[in-house]
């Protein structure tokens, strides 16, 4: 009898934490990021970003250390991240600036929270000389 009581009971408990536990950080989502880059007030169309899972700071070297790698359109400066679940991704970014006639780069920390995850987020990228 107590067999059954244990067998019974790891049962629940592992059918608890697959039901509690969702993958975060990741695609296979319906949420995407509308991510718009600047240098300034310069748009900069073309831009190559790199998605770095689950990190709310730089990686070392993002364009080496990173998840997801997205090229933007020649003739737009807006990158779109899509089927992403909800968690925390660090965007780098570099592209050139035909004003400044310079090579910019940065990066900034969003998250996705679970309100958002089958929604479209906006994020404004500011990129810097390089």
């Amino acid at each position: 009898m107590k067999t059954k009581n244990i067998l019974f009971l790891s049962t629940i408990l592992f059918g608890l934490t697959s039901i509690t536990s969702c993958k975060k950080n990741d695609t296979g989502g319906k949420a995407s990021l509308h991510v718009m880059v600047y240098n300034g007030s310069s748009a900069i169309n073309a831009s190559t970003l790199y998605v770095k899972f689950d990190e709310h700071h730089q990686p070392t070297d993002p364009t080496n250390n990173y998840d997801l790698k997205i090229q933007g359109e020649a003739y737009d400066n807006h990158v779109h991240v899509e089927d992403l679940r909800m968690g925390e991704y660090y965007l780098y970014a570099i592209g050139y600036d035909s004003i400044t006639k310079k090579t910019v780069a940065g990066g900034v920390a969003t998250s996705i929270n679970w309100s958002e995850r089958k929604e479209m987020k906006s994020v404004d990228l500011v990129l810097h000389s390089h």
